[in-house]
C-alpha cells in the first residue's frame, strides 16, 4: 500500500498530512477524499544507469519476475542488463529479450533478479543498468525437477474417461526450441497438448497450454490455460469438466466447468517450493512510469492527482466477493460490449489499470491482472492449429484471405467453421472493446496475456466487415486489413489500439505479431493516402477522419478524439505515416478551440456534437469553414454556449488528453495553448480531483503535471 493523502475537493495538499495513514477527522474536515501518492523511484544518475524501480515486502526471498520496456538505446545490442540496490550491490539479474527497436537496442522484454526479504511496508529501491556481470549458465532444469510433480487430471462431467497428464515429464519429452526464459535465475517454456474430447464431454478442439519455468529459488511455476479455441476444422463443441492440478503431492488447483463455450480459454497460475509448499512471495513491483512514457510503451499518465483511496478499496472489495474466481467469471468487465456511456473499461488503457499506473498502487494491479485472466474467457479467441501449408497461429487473413468471422461470414474459407457460440454471456463489439491485456503483460511479461493480445488484435481484423477491409496503397505489406474505413471513428481508434500495441511489444519472429506488424503499417499509410482527399472535401476546418456516426450531418468531436489517442502513440513509436496523420490532425483538433472569429466558440470544441452539413442540405455536402460549422451547429441547437450544456460527460477530458499528446508529439505550440485555456476553463470534470477518481484520461504533456507541487521526482 501507498501512502494516503488527506486533499481538499481542490486537490491541495494538507499540510503535515502527507504520510498520514489512518483515515482520520482531519482530512474529513478538509472535505476531500483521501488519497494514495506514487512512491517516487530511484534516480538513475551514475554512468549506465537506464531506470529505477521500488520493490515493496511483505516478501520473502525469491526471483522477482516481471517486463520492462525500454527506451531506444538505453539496452545496446550485445550489451547486458544488471541490477544494483540504491546501496550500492548488485543484485543477480537475468534478462530475456523479446524485441528490439530498429536501432538493435531493447524493447522490451523479461527481467528476473533475485531480490532480499522485505518486512511489511518496508521499500528497497533498485536501477537497473546497462553492463552488468555475466551470471552462471542456464539452469540445470532435469537435476531442479529431479523428486518434484506437477499432475493434472481432467474429468468429464458427462459420459467419457478421465485423462492424467504427468506434466514434468510432458515437458522434458517436448522441450521447447525457443524457451521464453533462458540463464542462470529462470527458465520457462511452453508445453501444448491436445486434450482428448472423452475427457471434457466430447469437445474436439480443446488444447492443454502449460507454462512451466523454474526458478533459482526452487519455485517451480505451472501457468495452465485449457483452451477451448482451435478454429477451421471439423468438430467442436462445448465442454464440461472438472480439472484438478497437484504440485509435489499438493492440490494447487480445483475447478468445475459445466459449460466451457468454443473460443473460450480458463487459465490460473500457480506456484510451489520444493514439497508442495507455497512458493516463496515476491515483492510488489513498481515501474517508473514516467521512464514507460519515455520508452513510449504508454501514454505519459500524470501521478501528481493521486488515486483516491475509496476508488482502491472498492477494487479490494470486488476481489474478495466468492464469485471473483469462478471459471469463466467476467471479474467486472462489462460483458454486454455494446453498452455505452463513459466506462471505466474504454480508452487508451482500462481505467483500472490506469489507477495501477497513476498510484502505482497494489491492489489496482491485482484488479487488472485478475481481468486479464478473465479475458480468455471472451470468445475472440480463434487457434488456426496450421497444417503443411500454414504456422500455428491466430486465425488471420493473410493465411484465410476474404475471411470474416462473423455469423453472415459464410462456410470456410470465407467464414469460420463453427460460429461463435450463443450462451456464453458475452457481446463483442469493436467500437467499446476495452485492452485488457496490453498493459498486464507490458508490465508482467505474462505470456498467457500475451496470447489474449494477440488473439484480440487478429479478431479485430477477421471480425471487421470485409468489404471494408480492402483497398490498401500500392506498397502497402498487406491487403485485407484496413481497419480505418466506414465504421465509426470509436471502431477505428479502438481496432487500430489493439493493432499497434500488439504491432510494438509481441516477440519478434511471432507469427502474428509480425501479421499485425504488417497490418498495422498497412493502415496508416492507408490513411495517409486518403489526407489530401479528405482535405479537398473539408476545406478549411479540414483535420476530421471520415466515420459513420447514427445522427446525419453530425460529427462527434470526442470520437476524433478518441482515434488521436491511438495515432498520437503510434506516432510516438516511431511511424512516419502515423506522425504526418496526427499533424493532418491539428488542423482540426487544435483549430476548433481558435475559430472564434469565424463565430466558432472555444466551448463548442469539445460540444457533444457539432454540424458538418447544413439541416435543410444533402448530408454529402460538407461544411468547408469554421463560420457555416458554427451557424449550422446553433441552428441545431447543439451548441455549448458558455455553460457547457452538452458537455457533462466526459468530453473535455477526451479534447484535453489529445492536447496533451500533440503538444508532446510534435510540440505544437498552439496545441499548448489550447489545453492551457481549456484545464482552466471551468469545464465539467477536469480539475485534479476528477482525475484522482477516474483516472483512465489522466494524460498530461510531459513536464506539466496537474498538481506541480506533487509532482513525482526520483529520489536519490
Amino acid at each position: 500500500m501507498m501512502d494516503p493523502v488527506p486533499v481538499s475537493r481542490r486537490g491541495a495538499l494538507v499540510l503535515g498530512g502527507a504520510l498520514a495513514a489512518p483515515f482520520g477527522r482531519e482530512a474529513m474536515a478538509q472535505g476531500g477524499p483521501r488519497l494514495v501518492m506514487p512512491v517516487p523511484p530511484p534516480c538513475a544518475a551514475r554512468p549506465g544507469d537506464i531506470v529505477g524501480l521500488t520493490i515493496e515486502g511483505p516478501s520473502d526471498a525469491a526471483v522477482l519476475v516481471f517486463g520492462q520496456a525500454f527506451r531506444a538505446g538505453d539496452l545496446p545490442r550485445g550489451a547486458l542488463l544488471g541490477c544494483r540496490r540504491t546501496d550500492g550491490r548488485s543484485l543477480p539479474t537475468q534478462f530475456d529479450l523479446k524485441i528490439r527497436h530498429p536501432d538493435g537496442s531493447a524493447r522490451h522484454g523479461i527481467v528476473s533478479i533475485t531480490v532480499p526479504a522485505l518486512r511489511a511496508g518496508e521499500r528497497i529501491g533498485l536501477v537497473l543498468t546497462r553492463g552488468g556481470a555475466a551470471e552462471g549458465g542456464r539452469l540445470d532444469v532435469a537435476a531442479m525437477l529431479a523428486g518434484r510433480a506437477a499432475v493434472l487430471d481432467i474429468t468429464p462431467l458427462r459420459a467419457g474417461a478421465p485423462w492424467r497428464v504427468d506434466l514434468l515429464a510432458a515437458w522434458m519429452a517436448r522441450r521447447e526450441a525457443t524457451p521464453w526464459q533462458s540463464g542462470p535465475l529462470a527458465v520457462q517454456e511452453r508445453l501444448s497438448l491436445p486434450v482428448p474430447p472423452s475427457a471434457i464431454g466430447g469437445a474436439e478442439c480443446m488444447r492443454l497450454l502449460a507454462d512451466l519455468a523454474l526458478r533459482a529459488d526452487g519455485s517451480l511455476w505451472v501457468d495452465l490455460w485449457l483452451r477451448n479455441d482451435i478454429a477451421m476444422r471439423p468438430g467442436g463443441g462445448e465442454a464440461a469438466y472438472r480439472v484438478a492440478l497437484s504440485l509435489d503431492g499438493r492440490e494447487a488447483l480445483l475447478a468445475e466447468l459445466p459449460r466451457h463455450f468454443q473460443y473460450q480459454g480458463f487459465g490460473r497460475m500457480r506456484g510451489a517450493a520444493r514439497g508442495g509448499g507455497a512458493p516463496p512471495r515476491a515483492p510488489f513491483l513498481r515501474h517508473d512510469v514516467g521512464y514507460l512514457a519515455e520508452t513510449a510503451a504508454i501514454a505519459r499518465y500524470d501521478q501528481s492527482t493521486g488515486v483516491e483511496l475509496a476508488r482502491l478499496e472498492d477494487l479490494a472489495r470486488a476481489r474478495s466477493a466468492p464469485a471473483w474466481d469462478a471459471p469463466l467469471a467476467p471479474r467486472n468487465i462489462t460483458t454486454a460490449m455494446g453498452t455505452g456511456g463513459g466506462r471505466p473499461d474504454i480508452g487508451p488503457v482500462t481505467g483500472y489499470q490506469a489507477f495501477w499506473l497513476c498510484g502505482a498502487d497494489r491492489r489496482a494491479a491485482e484488479f487488472s491482472l485478475d481481468q486479464a485472466e478473465a479475458a480468455g474467457a471472451i470468445p475472440w479467441h480463434h487457434w488456426d492449429s496450421g497444417d503443411t501449408r500454414r504456422q500455428a497461429t491466430w486465425l488471420n487473413t493473410r493465411d484465410w484471405p476474404g475471411l470474416w468471422s462473423d455469423g453472415r461470414g459464410g462456410r470456410p474459407p470465407r467464414g469460420l467453421a463453427q460460429q461463435i457460440p450463443d450462451g456464453t454471456g458475452w457481446g463483442m463489439t469493436k467500437s467499446h472493446q476495452p485492452d485488457l491485456s496490453y498493459v498486464p503483460y507490458l508490465l508482467t511479461g505474462r505470456r498467457a496475456f500475451l496470447d489474449g493480445l494477440l488473439a484480440q488484435g487478429c479478431w479485430n481484423i477477421v471480425f471487421h466487415w470485409r468489404d471494408q477491409r480492402r483497398g490498401a496503397p500500392v506498397g502497402a505489406p498487406l491487403d485485407d486489413v484496413i481497419m480505418l474505413n466506414g465504421a465509426q471513428n470509436r471502431t477505428h481508434a479502438w481496432s487500430m489500439r489493439q493493432l499497434d500495441n500488439a504491432a510494438w511489444i509481441a516477440p519478434e519472429g511471432d507469427p502474428a505479431g509480425e501479421y499485425l506488424r504488417a497490418a498495422t503499417a498497412t493502415n496508416w499509410l492507408w490513411m495517409r493516402s486518403r489526407l489530401a482527399d479528405w482535405t479537398a472535401r473539408q476545406g478549411e476546418a479540414h483535420g476530421w477522419v471520415p466515420g459513420a456516426y447514427g445522427t446525419p450531418g453530425a460529427l462527434p468531436p470526442w470520437q476524433q478524439d478518441y482515434l488521436a489517442s491511438t495515432v498520437a502513440l503510434a506516432a510516438r513509436r516511431g511511424s512516419d505515416d502515423a506522425r504526418v496523420c496526427l499533424a493532418w490532425m491539428t488542423n482540426f483538433l487544435v483549430g476548433r478551440f481558435f475559430a472564434g472569429a469565424s463565430g466558432f466558440p472555444r466551448e463548442d470544441g469539445v460540444a457533444y456534437l457539432i454540424a458538418i452539413t447544413r439541416p435543410d442540405g444533402p448530408n454529402d455536402q460538407i461544411l468547408r469553414t469554421w463560420s457555416a460549422i458554427a451557424a449550422a451547429t446553433r441552428q441545431r441547437d447543439w451548441h455549448n454556449g458558455d455553460t457547457w450544456r452538452t458537455s457533462r460527460g466526459d468530453y473535455s477530458r477526451w479534447a484535453l488528453q489529445s492536447l496533451a499528446q500533440i503538444t508532446e508529439t510534435l510540440n505544437h505550440a498552439r496545441a499548448r495553448e489550447a489545453y492551457l485555456w481549456l484545464l482552466g476553463a471551468g469545464a465539467p470534470f477536469t480539475g485534479p480531483e476528477h482525475y484522482a477518481a477516474s483516472a483512465q484520461l489522466n494524460i498530461v504533456p510531459r513536464d506539466m503535471p496537474r498538481v506541480p507541487a506533487r509532482a513525482l521526482r526520483c529520489a536519490a
